[in-house]
């Protein structure tokens, strides 16, 4: 077996970029390469001199034009799409990203909504970008985003940021571009004595386990395969080293999707039976359901309640409870081995086969390949 030399510059301080390099790795040592890993501000010409790699990788802290030496070479850009500039890409779909933090956000009843990014980082600005276009287009109240706002230092001015959470209509759903700075909007929102999720939701991007569990209260976050995407870096390298032409190829890596946590938990439901409704529905969602329950557990007629609830939330109650179905059957399949038909039983089905075609419905893919990719989020964020 041939031996490889891969350079590959990723820091290993985010969630993100240890999922990557997990994935990477899993790939590479099957193969035997070798990879040198180095921090993203090396010496790029004098680790092409020192080891003359075979290929190469770079994330997207590199800014500057892909280098000529690297042309020279099997070249990926990951998490960043350089496709246009010639240089192979593997990066994750950002439009899905912020369609799941907006469908998210709308499932919970709210309709003022917002955007926070530090800076013009380029996935910032196409994640708020296309979250702002498809909330345009619904029944919602969007207000400026932080850094339009403001036209924000790409740093913490207390004061700023104070001032626009203070001139929020709430309440009021904000989509953090990622989760660090969905860590910065929690703390100010403290300062300013709002409460969290009540008054501000917020959902980030990465669900890197660390950032979500220090945030109180924890944070709800798009759910990105990291590992997976470090697999996909690797099998381009693989066709590359092979022989195969490699440039300007793209490959996109859908979001899984939100890991729903207490920053976003409470329903904006201003009509009070539906909310109450609603409550009801996720506190008994391991069992089986039925509209007539739903009904007299909120001591209202099936009709008042069927109504009210398209009304408020646009949808049905049977379709309600089948959501709070599935998100326990989610949670369950990321989190433990048990097999479907117990997964079915603790989720309020009365068999597998009800599991899959729900499952199917709500989340857009079977159960199994739900667990699949949801390991590699897992494992890209331990």
């Amino acid at each position: 077996m041939v031996s490889h030399r891969v350079l590959i510059a990723l820091d290993t301080c985010s969630g993100w970029s240890r999922g990557v390099l997990r994935g990477f790795a899993q790939v590479a040592h099957q193969h035997g390469w070798t990879i040198l890993h180095y921090h993203p501000n090396v010496d790029l010409d004098w680790i092409i001199s020192e080891f003359q790699p075979e290929a190469a990788v770079l994330g997207p802290a590199w800014q500057g034009p892909w280098p000529e030496r690297l042309r020279r070479i099997v070249s990926v850009a990951v998490n960043v799409d350089r496709s246009a500039e010639g240089v192979a890409s593997a990066c994750v779909d950002e439009a899905k990203i912020a369609d799941m933090a907006l469908e998210h956000l709308l499932e919970r009843g709210f309709r003022n909504l917002t955007t926070f990014r530090f800076n013009d980082a380029a996935f910032g600005v196409l994640r708020e970008s296309r979250f702002n276009a498809q909330a345009q287009q619904a029944d919602v109240r969007l207000q400026p985003g932080w850094w339009a706002a403001s036209l924000a230092p790409s740093v913490e001015d207390k004061e700023m940021l104070m001032t626009w959470l203070s001139q929020l209509e709430r309440p009021c759903g904000i989509f953090a571009c990622c989760d660090p700075w969905a860590r910065v909007i929690a703390r100010y929102a403290l300062d300013a004595q709002l409460r969290v999720p009540e008054e501000i939701a917020l959902v980030g991007v990465d669900n890197d386990l660390v950032e979500c569990e220090i945030i109180s209260p924890p944070l709800s976050s798009v759910a990105v395969p990291w590992l997976t995407l470090g697999t996909e870096v690797a099998r381009l390298v693989q066709l590359g080293l092979s022989g195969v032409p490699i440039d300007g190829r793209r490959v996109l890596v859908e979001p899984t999707d939100v890991v729903s946590r207490r920053s976003s938990s409470p329903s904006a439901i201003r009509d009070p039976l539906v909310a109450a409704a609603v409550d009801w529905i996720h506190a008994h969602a391991d069992r089986r359901l039925s509209v007539p329950q739903v009904a007299k557990a909120v001591a209202a007629t099936r009709q008042r309640l069927e109504r009210r609830f398209r009304q408020s939330l646009g949808r049905t109650i049977l379709e309600e409870i089948r959501r709070a179905h599935v998100e326990i059957a989610r949670k369950l399949l990321a989190t433990t081995e048990l097999r479907l038909p117990e997964v079915a039983k603790r989720s309020g089905f009365t068999n597998a086969a009800l599991l899959s075609v729900a499952f199917r419905r709500e989340i857009g893919a079977s159960p199994g390949a739900y667990r699949r990719q949801s390991r590699g989020v897992q494992l890209g964020n331990e």
